[in-house]
Formats: C-alpha cells, structure tokens, sequence
C-alpha cells in the first residue's frame, strides 16, 4: 500500500510537472507571436507612414508649377525684358517701333492750328505745344517748302531706303492722316476768305473736333507702335495705307 502509494504520488507529480511546463511553454510560445505580431504591426504602419511622404512628395511633384505673376504675365518676363527692351515679340520689333512714331510728326505739325481754341482753355496744353510743336510750325511757316519736304520724305523715304513693311505702312499712314487735314484747313480758309464772320459757337466746335479727331489718331499709332503692335485700326486710313505699301 506504502510503495503504491509513492507510486501514485509520483505519477501525479510528473504529470503536474509535464502540464506546468506545457503552459510554460505555450505561454512563451504565447509571448514570442504577441512580440511577432507588434512589430509587423508597426512594420506595416511606419511603411504605410512612408508611402504617404512619398505620395505627398509625388503630388508635389505632378502638381502644375504656375509661372505667372498676378498681371498674367510670365514671371521670367522682366528678365528677359530688361536685357533689350526692342527684342520683344509682336508685329513690329526692335528700333522699328522708334522708326514708326517719327512720320506722326507730319500731321501734328500741320494740323496745329486747329488747337487754338483748346489751347487758350487749357493753358498746359498751350505751354507744351508751345515747347515742342511751336518751334517746328514756325519753321514750316516761314519756309513753306519745308513743308513740302517733310511730306515728300515720309511719302518716299521709306520706300527708297528699304525700310520694313511696319514703318512703310506708318509712313504712309501719317502721309494720308494728313491728306485727310487738307479738307478742312480748305474749308477754313474759304470762310477767312469770303469774310463770312462765323459765331465762335460754330467755329470752335467745328475746329476742336478736327484736332481731337487727328491727335486721338496720333496717340493710337503711337502708343500701338511703341507696344509692337500694328496700328491698323483707323477707319479708310489704315487700309489706304496697308494696300499703298503693298503684300512686302
């Protein structure tokens, strides 16, 4: 009974031993997969972190780069604008858009006399004629052959020295804007000579409306011209003008 009982103690205890170290181990084994499984967790989120970076790096990187200033303008414009300011694109490059503003000098000179009236109601406009236009009409006036030689050197000068097509049609459009002043610098001097004394409510109507008509036309070549672009808006005129200059 003694040895049988020492037997079954003993069994017992194996077995209690054999079952302690299975939980041991299942425990262990329990703890390695929770270790196994933390770190593909963090694995999968510092790439899922990474991949994000990179998708962010990628947008950037697709993302349509905006080189325009806040006119609409490129921004690399005033770069290349101020290395030559004549090398801009448009109809009319280069010194040519210099060339093109000098024949407007024609009609201003010859169409001067319609301002009177403006001029004695806007002092600044009477000094700055004074300053600038005053001296050349005096000079036309007291060599009236000046004048035709102003008007024969736009008319031809530019056909005879091979000018471009720009200047040549601005010539020959500064040529006709002044034909066009020959009509009513007639009229005028048809009523000087029938002595017809005209009420200034008519005369100076009449008179301010032909300087505003031609100078407004001035302004437009020019201002056109300085920016490169073909003045060849002017009603008749401009196609007067393009068809006495011809397709070259």
């Amino acid at each position: 009974a003694i040895l049988l009982c020492g037997q079954l103690f003993i069994r017992s205890s194996d077995s209690f031993a054999t079952r302690a170290k299975n939980k041991c181990s299942s425990l262990s084994e329990w703890k390695s997969k929770r270790v196994l499984a933390d770190a593909k967790c963090l694995r999968s989120s510092t790439s899922l972190f990474g991949r994000q970076d990179d998708d962010v790096g990628d947008d950037n990187d697709k993302r349509p780069s905006n080189n325009l200033d806040i006119f609409g303008q490129p921004k690399d414009g005033n770069k290349r604008s101020k290395g030559n300011a004549f090398d801009e694109e448009g109809d009319i490059r280069g010194p040519d858009r210099i060339k093109s503003c000098i024949p407007y000098v024609l009609p201003l000179v010859d169409g001067d006399n319609f301002g009177t009236y403006i001029y004695d109601r806007i002092p600044l406009l009477g000094n700055l004629d004074y300053v600038f236009l005053r001296p050349i009409v005096d000079a036309v006036h007291a060599v009236p052959v000046l004048s035709i030689l102003l008007f024969i050197t736009f008319a031809l000068g530019p056909q005879l020295t091979n000018q471009s097509r720009e200047v040549r049609f601005n010539a020959q459009q500064a040529v006709l804007i002044d034909v066009a002043l020959i009509f009513p610098s007639l009229i005028g001097e048809a009523v000087a000579e029938a002595d017809a004394n005209l009420p200034r409510a008519i005369m100076e109507p009449s008179s301010n409306f032909v300087w505003y008509a031609y100078v407004s036309a001035v302004i437009y070549c020019v201002v056109s011209n300085l920016r490169g672009k073909k003045p060849d808006q002017i009603p008749f005129i401009s196609n007067w003008a393009d068809y006495a200059v011809g397709p070259f």
